[in-house]
């Protein structure tokens, strides 16, 4: 079909965005004429990972949902290996000390605190036990109920104000270990809502519950895995400008290395980031736009340390540290999975990241500079580590992840009405970071199946 002297091409349904949302619609809608437009030379948006022989080295989204979860779902389905992680995702480094044992309500009477310190953390962390009850009962699946309906209830617990609020005023030790897990959320307590908060918390203590599962050979097999069974339905370097809705289907023009493109489709799913779907979609509903516009991205900076490791470590154990008054909020041990094998290999991958105002601090640093720090910190924390890193790979994300700031809920609503033939999906349409991409990529792929009238 020919516009002018335009090309235009005509498709059922139009993904926009390769990242896990976009892969997941167009794997439900694989049997349809799909397309897949990337304006990245990869997939896997967030999802980002590097094989080094026998390891893999992780600079983005890394735990994944369990067997009941839509992550589950897929998963099985595309046929990718996963693992529990082994060790312990609730550790805390706090000077010179570490925790990683036991429960963490002994933590107060193992860390170096003053007397006020500890209590203060006594009683923080059993307001904060209690609350997170309170968010397992609301964030509880119901039979029959669909996943919106469970994310709209969930955004509405404690939203009218910020966890800041919510635990009141800390001693700066204790307010520096809640807030460097916290802050693997992107946001900082002050930023975020309270039961946004909170039900980070919830995430992080429960692995029955949470995001306790590793791709076996990095994050980034799940994507690459999608879209190698997709072939040709995927584009990379393809940079969407614009999303049309006309009377009769969507007008979807593209960029690539040879021009500028035009693809008609019966429906599109945009599962960008709301700063980019605001960008590009045209006649969005006054509330839409403005949803879209406050929605709320905070940043990260991320290190991946190679190492040769080749005996017992005394990172083993753990997979989760916090790290409170360092220059990363978090180190992970990603290749944990390997240590449950009868043999030790060697050869190790760590992760470490600093998040929201950490990361804002490190901006006017180059990428040497900051992977200078993360080495110093790293080996202060274990100084095993000194001398056994071959490879340090920093990935900065500057925006990374959307989070819930106050009021969050009542965005819900507009960024989910429908739009006629345009889907919205992604991550930040709800709160459970990939089960959230998954869960919306679905939702808009039977959507649009149903508008362009096929059935399996």
């Amino acid at each position: 079909m020919r516009a002018g002297s335009e090309e235009v091409e005509q498709r059922q349904v139009v993904v926009v965005g390769g990242g896990l949302a976009g892969l997941t619609a167009a794997w439900r809608l694989r049997d349809l004429d799909v397309v897949v437009l990337e304006a990245a030379s990869k997939v896997g948006g967030r999802i980002r990972s590097e094989r080094r022989g026998g390891v893999w080295l992780n600079v983005g989204a890394h735990v994944f949902g369990g067997s009941g979860t839509a992550t589950g779902r897929l998963i099985d389905e595309v046929g990718v290996r996963v693992v529990e992680v082994p060790g312990r995702l609730a550790a805390v480094a706090l000077g010179e000390k570490i925790a990683a044992s036991g429960r963490v309500e002994t933590y107060p009477f193992r860390l170096p605190l003053s007397p006020r310190s500890r209590l203060a953390l006594v009683r923080a962390g059993t307001k904060l036990r209690l609350a997170v009850r309170g968010y397992a009962a609301i964030a509880a699946e119901r039979p029959g109920e669909e996943p919106a309906a469970r994310q709209l209830r969930m955004l509405r617990f404690r939203d009218d104000h910020s966890f800041s609020e919510f635990i009141g005023l800390l001693p700066p030790d204790v307010d520096a270990i809640l807030r460097s897990t916290l802050t693997r959320s992107s946001g900082e307590p002050e930023e975020l809502a309270a039961g946004y908060g909170i039900g980070y918390f919830h995430l992080v203590w429960s692995r029955s519950a949470g995001l306790s599962r590793n791709i076996w050979g990095g994050s980034s097999v799940l994507p690459e895995t999608i879209a190698a069974a997709l072939e040709s339905k995927v584009r990379l370097g393809a940079r969407v400008t614009a999303v049309i809705p006309e009377r009769d289907g969507v007008r979807v023009v593209h960029s690539d290395a040879l021009g500028e493109h035009t693809v008609v489709a019966r429906s599109v799913v945009v599962a960008a980031p709301a700063f980019v779907a605001r960008e590009i979609v045209r006649e969005l509903p006054a509330a839409t736009a403005a949803a879209l516009d406050a929605v709320h991205y905070g940043p990260y900076v991320v290190g991946a340390f190679l190492t040769r490791e080749t005996e017992t470590m005394p990172w083993d154990r753990i997979y989760a540290l916090a790290t409170p008054e360092r220059s990363f909020s978090m180190l992970f041990n990603t290749a944990n999975v390997l240590r449950s094998a009868a043999a030790r290999e060697p050869g190790g991958s760590l992760m470490v990241y600093a998040a929201a105002g950490r990361a804002r601090d490190l901006a006017q640093l180059d990428d040497s500079e900051v992977g200078q720090r993360f080495l110093a910190d790293l080996g202060a924390i274990y100084p095993e580590a000194r001398g056994i890193v071959d490879e340090v790979v920093i990935q900065r994300w500057d925006r990374g992840l959307p989070y819930a700031a106050v009021g969050r809920s009542l965005l819900q609503e507009p960024l989910t009405r429908p739009l006629g033939r345009v889907q919205l999906a992604g991550d930040y349409l709800g709160t459970w970071y990939t089960e959230t991409a998954i869960q919306t990529g679905e939702r808009a792929a039977a959507a649009a199946r149903a508008q362009v009238g096929s059935s399996v």
